[in-house]
Formats: structure tokens, sequence, C-alpha cells
């Protein structure tokens, strides 16, 4: 942040002469405690310390916190990501969320970010106040980012396919601790070869259920895996589903979530499932619509949208 000038900000966010004067600063290293109820849940781990790609805007009336917005700068590229714009509830609908933006935004312009990212979670369709505040705001329509299914693992009844698609006798599925180190290797040397970087069963190694995650073998070889990750203490989120090629026209990948379905029902340790699938998997979007989609089933979207500052 050295050289980086905030403007001078020091008025009222809305037409009240009595509001107090309004104060906009950077916020370094670490985030203060007292804006811990302006933080969501899936940041606050992040925030114990801040990392340096963060540029956090703390907004104040009379030493109170009353706003947070927080962007990340994307290293080697001209794009920032937009974490967090937060108003209190008192503060809303005078223009501090717009202010706090304009700020941020301004900021990241002397660092020669050009291009900032914002998504939100709603419902199937885009009209939300979330989508409405953003497109005001000169970020173009949001689109489809992530789609998310969850629901009770008591719902088993409603998806006849998670009992009835079996693998074949040929395949074996195992814990993802049976994984060798020869095995480990050549998945790690198959990353962006056999299979895409986002489909790595690696990726944050450390946050896995590896007793529960899943490897597919075919005759021996490695051709998939299933991996699981804790998500709260009751829910257990589907966090990659990965199948080679030459077994996917077979639905041995639709097989394999089957297996582990079945596995998740006879589970006591959990009793609510989370799915998430990005959007450019068209395919598997279109499975999920026809074959999980049910009364019960919860379905949301991570929406996604852009703006050139």
């Amino acid at each position: 942040m050295q050289g980086i000038r905030l403007s001078s900000i020091q008025r009222s966010t809305c037409r009240d002469t009595e509001m107090k004067p309004l104060e906009i600063a950077a916020i370094r290293d670490v985030l203060p405690g007292v804006f811990a109820s302006l933080v969501s849940p899936e940041l606050r781990h992040a925030l114990q310390r801040l990392p340096t790609s963060f540029l956090t805007l703390g907004a104040y009336r009379e030493g109170r916190p009353v706003g947070l917005a927080i962007a990340e700068r994307r290293e080697g590229t001209e794009t920032a990501g937009l974490l967090a714009l937060t108003v209190a509830e008192p503060e809303r609908r005078h223009g501090l969320g717009r202010m706090l933006l304009e700020e941020i935004e301004a900021v990241l312009l002397q660092t020669g970010i050009r291009v900032i990212g914002a998504e939100f979670l709603g419902g199937t369709e885009p009209g939300t106040p979330e989508a409405a505040f953003l497109r005001a705001c000169g970020f173009n329509e949001p689109r489809p980012g992530i789609h998310i299914w969850g629901g009770s693992t008591g719902l088993h009844p409603e998806l006849p396919w998670v009992h009835k698609l079996r693998l074949p006798d040929t395949f074996d599925v195992a814990p993802f601790t049976t994984l060798t180190r020869q095995e480990y290797e050549e998945i790690q040397r198959g990353e962006g070869v056999w299979y895409p970087p986002d489909f790595s069963p690696f990726a944050d190694e450390e946050l896995i259920d590896k007793e529960r995650s899943l490897i597919l073998r075919a005759d021996g070889e490695v051709v998939g895996w299933m991996i699981l990750e804790p998500f709260d203490a009751r829910t257990m989120l589907f966090k990659t589903m990965f199948v080679r090629r030459r077994h996917q026209r077979m639905g041995r990948g639709i097989a394999l979530a089957a297996e582990m379905g079945r596995r998740l029902v006879r589970d006591s340790a959990f009793s609510e499932w989370l799915l998430f699938v990005e959007a450019r998997n068209e395919d598997m979007v279109r499975f999920l619509h026809r074959r999980v989609s049910r009364p019960g089933v919860q379905k949301e979207v991570l929406w996604r949208t852009v703006k050139r500052i």
C-alpha cells in the first residue's frame, strides 16, 4: 500500500445533516475484530492476517465501523476480485456501498488494475438486489459461474439412480489413502496433460477427507477420483469428480458418484450434502438438472460479473 493515496473523505453519506462525518481508511496486516460482523463466514479464516494481495478499506463513523470493502489483486494480471462489500444495516440505502466501491476502484487503478470482477450467491434467476446494485455501478449483466445443489442424505429415495448405477467388476473403488507414492506422482505429472488443473484431486489437500474420498482404478490403473471435503459439522461437500476420457462415455463418472452417494447415506456422521459444478461443465449441469433437481433439493447459483474501471 505504500505510495497509494486514499481520497480524503469527511462527508455525510446521505442528506440527513445530523449524520456524523464518515471516514474511509485502508486496513493493513490484520482486520480489527470490530469488523467481524461485516465479514462473511467464508472469509473469516483468511482475515486473521491480511494477505499482501488484499486491498481492504474500512468505513467509520465516529470511530464505529459501518462498512467494509475487500478486493484481491491477481498477481501478474490487470484484474482484481471484489471479495466483500458490506454495509451495516442502519447505514444502508444512503450510498455508502457505492462510495466504498468507488474508493476501492480508485486505489486499484493506482496499482495498474483495469478490470474488477464480482460474484454473489442467488437463485436461478439474477433478479436480486446484489445484481441490481452491481449493474447500477457499471458491472456487466451477471452470468452463472457455479451451480450449487444441496440437500439431506435422507432424500435418497427421490434419487433412484444412486442405488441402480453400479461400476463393472473390472473397476475398484478405494479410499484416497490407498494411493501409492508412485500413483500420487503419476497423477501430479498428469495435471494439464490427461486431466484439467481444475480437476486436480490435490487442490487444498489439507482440507479434504482422505478416508471418505475415493480413488477409481481400472485393471490396477488410477482412472478417476471423487474428492470430498467437510463443509461444516454435518455437511459433506462433493468437491471434485473426474474420470479419464475413455471411461466418460460409458457413464463411469456417474456410477462413481452413485457409489459415493450410497456410502454417504450409510455414514451417520453427515446428514447433509452439497455439490458444486462449474457452469462451463454443461454436460454435468444438464445431467444434474435432470437427475438431481427434485423437491427438497435446494438449488442456488453463484453469479459472476466484471467491470472495466
